[in-house]
């Protein structure tokens, strides 16, 4: 059977404000707003839209691209499929369904050209160099010491602070070369040239496995609201704290924060956590779950009570028992709790 071909520069001029909307953006007049893109961990507004070139940019997870490139983005199509969907939603007038109601199918496909892997050939030995040049100083310690954590579970999790961020962009660049940093998502642009997308004095936690750095995320050393959480470019971020699942222990918890991980650790829990939009297991983690139990502490919102029944039914389907658990009412998640266990305000 032939492919369909597809006119793209018609597809290309669906309006993406339209697109966007039925996508669940919820913009601005003037197109900006949150960012829902798979893989970007903030909620802060850094998600824009270019009416000129009817595309998108988020300057936050550092992706952009066409109407196509969205859709991709949004619902781990590959290009045919992206394609195929605005066609069937936005051109073909035998369409009976309202596009509301005709999201593109969530069946495991190609990943969109835009967001990859993080698990890059090159990017562990990045990545460590990174955490190794920037060592946790004592404003971030006193941070974490104020959200109960302990000297030992900052030494477990091997929690770093970047220091200067223009003089390790420099040296990392002597280090390795403009090209290897960009694989690795660590380059972003700024006003005035390419700098490192991890700014000066934010914490930085490691996602390890088996001692090697398969990726890093940085969030503010402060309660501040805006620009909390940064990581790299167009690479989506695996579960954290995969080494749990080599330790012994009746239960795995799953999380959807880094801090919730470290509170539950501090907790006695083996935890590992689930982050940004993309927030799902492989079929290689759920096979290393089966003969255990799994408790679930999600959110307390529409989108944590999503992630805890999405959950919940795959393990269920392979036998696994599951137990979501509820947080008392008067906390907002996991690091509230551990607070007031600790009596820490």
């Amino acid at each position: 059977m032939s492919r369909k071909r597809y006119d793209l520069e018609r597809i290309k001029a669906i309006p993406i404000a339209t697109v966007a909307a039925d996508l669940g953006f919820a913009l601005s007049p003037r197109g900006t707003g949150r960012c829902r893109l798979p893989g970007h961990p903030d909620q802060r507004p850094s998600f824009s839209l270019r009416s000129i070139s009817n595309g998108f940019s988020c300057f936050g997870c550092q992706r952009s691209g066409s109407v196509i490139d969205l859709v991709m983005a949004m619902d781990n199509l590959d290009f045919l499929a992206a394609c195929r969907w605005l066609d069937d939603n936005y051109l073909n007038s035998i369409s009976a369904q309202p596009r509301s109601r005709r999201r593109p199918s969530t069946i495991q496909q190609t990943l969109p050209v835009p967001v990859q892997s993080s698990s890059h050939g090159m990017a562990p030995e990045v990545y460590g160099w990174i955490l190794d040049q920037s060592p946790l100083s004592a404003s971030g310690r006193a941070y974490l010491q104020r959200r109960a954590f302990s000297a030992e579970t900052i030494a477990h999790f091997r929690v770093g602070q970047i220091g200067d961020r223009t003089s390790l962009f420099r040296r990392a660049l002597s280090a390795f070369g403009m090209p290897r940093l960009e694989e690795a998502g660590l380059v972003m642009q700024g006003r005035y040239g390419p700098l490192l997308c991890l700014p000066s004095n934010y914490l930085l936690f490691p996602f390890l496995q088996d001692g090697t750095v398969t990726y890093l995320q940085a969030r503010r050393a402060d309660d501040g609201k805006e620009y909390r959480w940064f990581c790299p470019a167009k690479l989506l971020p695996p579960p954290y704290n995969l080494d749990a699942l080599a330790k012994p222990g009746s239960t795995i918890t799953i999380c959807e924060g880094i801090t919730d991980v470290l509170s539950a650790h501090e907790l006695g829990m083996l935890p590992i956590g689930l982050l940004g939009a993309m927030r799902n297991l492989g079929t290689d983690i759920i096979d290393r779950l089966i003969g255990r139990n799994v408790a679930i502490f999600a959110d307390a919102d529409r989108s944590g009570r999503s992630l805890a029944k999405r959950l919940s039914d795959r393990l269920a389907a392979r036998g696994i028992t599951v137990v979501t658990k509820q947080l008392p009412p008067e906390v907002n998640d996991l690091n509230d709790y551990l607070r007031s266990r600790r009596g820490i305000a």
